[in-house]
């Protein structure tokens, strides 16, 4: 457990230094940001966690134990091919509106896609108990992805005096199961209209995303968004919080 979690953190540590670089180059313009097969950490305990909470019997799916779950886990991590673009959505933006039901509301807006090479692993199993095992690992593996999107992001939004909300999620396969609940809007979510303005704002064609005919492609797919807060805001509201109670 213990060596997982320092691969785990050399890989986030390493990553984040050359993103960290990256970001700083484009932060004086709004600007689409993209970032193709990069390498996320590899959680295989909290995998393995929400496959016991499912009750998923993996043992007679062909895992003869935990460290069988491990090497099939391992395995899958293996094709992965993570691929992200991103954007600044203004507090005048109409997406941003759109998105969050009101004006004024500051935010970046993403797509991030766990690759073709990953898709393909994943239609090459029958068994539905390892598909089901498949699924939590594509859901954790996707919101690990964005998350370290937020952890780069924070890099430029603190200084600014901002901080970073929860990701909410517009669209995710599979669905996340930890995402809260997606607040009214002015334009629902899944409207075409809405999720093609925003894919070609990002640009989701250079990480081969799209959507058509209300299909998202590739499959295992996270759109986001990733609100921020300013921090007087928050602390202001904090204070409200404590005179109520």
């Amino acid at each position: 457990m213990k060596e997982e979690w320092i691969v785990e953190s050399v890989v986030c540590r390493v990553f984040k230094l050359h993103m960290v670089s990256t970001l700083s180059t484009l932060h004086s313009t709004v600007t689409m940001r993209k970032i193709k097969n990069f390498k996320i950490p590899i959680y295989t305990y909290d995998i393995l966690r929400r496959a016991r909470k499912h009750k998923l019997d993996l043992v007679t799916a062909g895992l003869s134990g935990e460290q069988a779950a491990k090497e099939y886990i391992s395995g899958l991590a293996s094709a992965l091919e993570p691929s992200t673009v991103f954007t600044q959505l203004s507090q005048q933006d109409p997406i941003a509106e759109k998105i969050s039901g009101r004006a004024g509301s500051r935010m970046t807006a993403g797509a991030l896609t766990l690759g073709v090479s990953f898709e393909n692993r994943l239609a090459r199993t029958a068994e539905a108990t390892l598909r089901r095992l498949e699924r939590i690992a594509g859901a954790i593996f996707l919101e690990t992805g964005v998350n370290v999107v937020k952890e780069l992001l924070s890099e430029e939004t603190e200084p600014e005096g901002f901080e970073l909300e929860d990701p909410v999620y517009i669209h995710s396969f599979p669905p996340q199961e930890t995402a809260g609940p997606v607040a009214p809007t002015a334009v629902p979510l899944f409207e075409n209209e809405l999720i093609k303005e925003l894919f070609e704002r990002l640009e989701t064609g250079k990480i081969g995303v799209g959507f058509e005919s209300g299909v998202f492609t590739p499959k295992y797919l996270a759109v986001f968004v990733i609100p921020w807060i300013s921090k007087k805001k928050k602390k202001a509201e904090q204070k409200k919080d404590k005179g109520r109670v």
